[in-house]
Formats: structure tokens, C-alpha cells, sequence
């Protein structure tokens, strides 16, 4: 596999990334996240959710968990080299996250306010999604929907001014955003990967950071899993789109 890291990023400046769950942008684009942070580019991670109902531990009270997934969030940004200023949290609910002109209303306002050049972001087609192994696994209903949103939301309603015109009243202005990078994308036409053998360690921590979920022995799976070596380089993949 090429790295194709230059190819999509090297003449972009600020790069957004949209996750249903606070740890969701660790798992898929950890290494990518911090080689960005390395090479001095402008994120804006955007959380739909605070992961508040993120739990098995059937004791655990709402409100603790949700301090304590900020409190494990603002330390993994850290570890990736981003300020808790770089990361936003729309707090819609945690598994109540909607296809809703609401949800678009929403990420229209931060694609407006940030302007970014391409978005990463969950597979916004796929119910169940089949690795390389042949294996199946859930596109959570807050991931689908997710991805489902930020498309809508960069086409065509981030663009035309007047979609949600209280937006260009209150001082922003339309922004165009026709690429994407979505995660959860195995062996598509148009997979790409980024090296990040340099930030495998980085991801690994980062996602460790989110104790309440993850060992730190399920964080090194995740990264294998989700970073798997390739002809002796580690790479996270993307389905890379150009939808103009």
C-alpha cells in the first residue's frame, strides 16, 4: 500500500474530523490526527456526543460517566498534540444522534465556522460493515447517521446561503466542502492508506487515555485492528472521496 498522506493533505490547511463518541476519532484516525498535528495543519474535532450512555457498569450514574469521558477526552487530545480549544462536543445524546435538518443545522454552523477543506468522517452507507477477514460488525445507528449528516450537511447546505440564513446573519458565511475521508472503508475501489508508523505509540496511548472503555491491552488490539502493518508499515485507511 502507498501512503497517499501528501496526495489528499499536502495543499490543505485546516482538516475537521466528525465522530459520533469521544473516543471514536482516536480509534479511526489516531495516527492520522497526530501526523496532521506533526505537520503543523489546523484540526477541529467534532464530537456528536458525550458518550453518556457508554457504559456496562449498570452502577455507574449518567452524570459521573459523562465527567469522567471529558476528563479522559481532554487527555487524549493532549496526548495527540491538540488544546481542548481544537475539540467540540455537540452533546445530541449518545445513541440518539438523528438524520435530522436539526443534526445538519448543527454541523452546518461548525463547517461554516471553521472552514475546513476536507472532512473525516464515519461511512455513511454501510448498516454492517465486513472487514478483510470476511468478519461483520455494526455500524452503530450514531456512526451511520453521523456520516449521513456531514454529507448533507456539506452538500448542498454548508454551501448555499440560504440554508439556515440566522447562520450568515449572526456572521459566518457559506463554505464548500467536497471531500471526504470515511472511515470503516475495507478493501473499496477507492481505499486509500496514510502511513502512521511514526504515531503508532501515539494512537495507542491516546485511545488508552479513554480508561472507562479500554485496557490498555483492547487499546493495542484496537490499533492493530484499525492499523493493521502493511508490507511492514502501519496504515489507517480511508474511502477518500472527491463529490463536487
Amino acid at each position: 500500500m502507498q501512503d497517499s498522506y501528501q496526495p489528499v493533505f499536502a495543499e490543505k490547511e485546516r482538516v475537521m474530523f466528525v465522530f459520533a463518541h469521544p473516543d471514536d476519532a482516536e480509534i479511526y484516525a489516531g495516527g492520522t490526527i497526530a501526523r496532521l498535528v506533526a505537520d503543523g495543519k489546523k484540526l477541529q474535532l467534532v464530537k456528536m456526543t458525550t458518550g453518556n450512555k457508554g457504559s456496562r457498569q449498570e452502577e455507574i450514574k449518567e452524570k459521573q460517566l459523562v465527567k469522567t469521558r471529558a476528563r479522559e477526552d481532554t487527555q487524549a487530545l493532549q496526548v495527540l498534540g491538540l488544546d481542548p480549544s481544537d475539540s467540540i462536543n455537540l452533546d445530541l445524546g449518545d445513541g440518539q444522534v438523528g438524520a435530522s435538518l436539526e443534526t445538519v443545522e448543527k454541523l452546518v454552523a461548525v463547517i461554516r465556522k471553521f472552514k475546513p477543506e476536507i472532512v473525516v468522517t464515519h461511512h455513511p452507507e454501510k448498516v454492517l460493515i465486513r472487514d478483510l477477514e470476511g468478519f461483520y460488525y455494526v455500524n452503530h445507528r450514531d456512526h451511520r447517521n453521523t456520516g449521513v449528516s456531514v454529507v448533507d450537511a456539506a452538500y448542498p447546505y454548508s454551501r448555499d446561503r440560504l440554508f439556515f440564513p440566522e447562520h450568515i446573519r449572526g456572521g459566518l458565511s457559506s463554505h464548500s466542502v467536497t471531500e471526504f475521508l470515511f472511515v470503516d472503508a475495507w478493501g473499496e475501489m477507492d481505499t486509500i492508506g496514510i502511513d502512521i508508523d511514526k504515531y503508532v505509540s501515539t494512537r495507542t496511548q491516546a485511545i488508552a487515555c479513554h480508561q472507562s472503555q479500554f485496557t490498555q491491552e483492547r487499546a493495542q488490539d484496537l490499533t492493530d485492528f484499525f492499523a493493521a502493518e502493511i508490507d511492514g508499515r502501519r496504515f489507517e485507511q480511508f474511502r477518500y472521496v472527491r463529490a463536487d
